[in-house]
């Protein structure tokens, strides 16, 4: 595995990443010393894990699991541990914008190795501490694939051990209606190439489980990197879905036969217009395909 620093001082040796951490004179002032340390792994959800040291803490001290770095504007979103925090989720682009935070403040134990697991599923984020999981939040922008990395801050040194990225393949959730001949565009087309674009499928009639569905149901769009949505019925439950991925920022591919009368609402929104037949079937392969390809590298949000 390869480091760079975008900024901040750092070194690796056997393994071991060390922030060296200062004081430093910023207009007069005295401050903790900063860093953003990107590695050559990329991420586009699943799992990422570090221990993590502070042979001494002070009262900047400071490590976060950096789980997406947008390269083109310096914006990163992170999950770890402070002194003035204890646990945070949260992103940084000229300012902190904080989506969760946790535990008591100051509580940072010098000499103590912290295990940290980021785990990302779709837009959902939960940071454990030691196997324990502590913090979760909804990141409400929807985050391509990117490498990853460590940030630190404080006045003195941090060391990180153990840094493995654990990638999951991206889960397309579908909704429409469960009837024929749906169910038949469901497996003989977005199954497929769900399938052939390494891409995890689910239709929420295949989970079996106890629980109230319509818990379900939004968890599994938290969860999915996108969704895909028949909307050719006029079906209230996709709707009221399609409505919901649409206040999440989730990617959203419509698509519907052809003739279909589109609600106002979504009438606005890009839609892929269907024959359900042989050759139908196969332009929409085509469609279909493009759209998820566009909808995994797009940003939004």
């Amino acid at each position: 595995m390869n480091w760079m620093p975008i900024s901040g001082r750092m070194s690796v040796e056997d393994g071991v990443l060390t922030f060296q951490g200062s004081e430093q004179e910023h207009q007069g002032q005295i401050l903790a010393a900063t860093g953003n340390f990107i590695c050559d792994q990329s991420f586009s959800g699943g799992q990422i894990s570090a221990d993590v040291t502070f042979p001494e803490v002070d009262a900047k001290s400071a490590c976060d699991i950096i789980f997406y770095y947008d390269k083109s504007i310096q914006q990163t979103f992170n999950a770890g541990i402070s002194n003035e925090l204890l646990y945070g989720i949260r992103s940084f682009r000229s300012k902190w914008d904080h989506y969760a935070v946790g535990g008591d403040v100051e509580a940072l134990e010098a000499g103590r190795e912290y295990h940290l697991d980021v785990d990302v599923k779709g837009s959902q984020v939960t940071l454990s501490i030691d196997g324990v999981e502590v913090i979760a939040a909804e990141i409400p922008v929807y985050l391509p694939q990117s490498q990853v990395g460590i940030f630190c801050m404080g006045y003195h040194d941090i060391k990180v051990r153990n840094f493995t990225v654990t990638t999951e393949p991206p889960r397309a959730f579908v909704v429409m209606q469960f009837s024929s001949p749906y169910n038949e565009v469901y497996s003989e087309v977005i199954q497929r190439v769900c399938e052939e674009e390494g891409i995890s499928v689910l239709r929420i009639d295949e989970q079996s489980g106890p629980g109230l569905i319509i818990a379900d149901i939004s968890r599994a769009i938290r969860e999915s990197r996108l969704i895909i949505a028949d909307i050719s019925p006029q079906n209230p439950n996709v709707f009221y879905e399609v409505g919901y991925a649409h206040a999440l920022n989730k990617p959203t591919i419509l698509m519907a036969e052809k003739g279909t009368t589109l609600p106002f609402d979504v009438s606005a929104f890009r839609t892929l217009f269907y024959d359900n037949s042989i050759s139908g079937k196969s332009k929409l392969e085509d469609g279909l395909r493009k759209h998820i390809r566009a909808s995994l590298t797009e940003r939004k949000g």
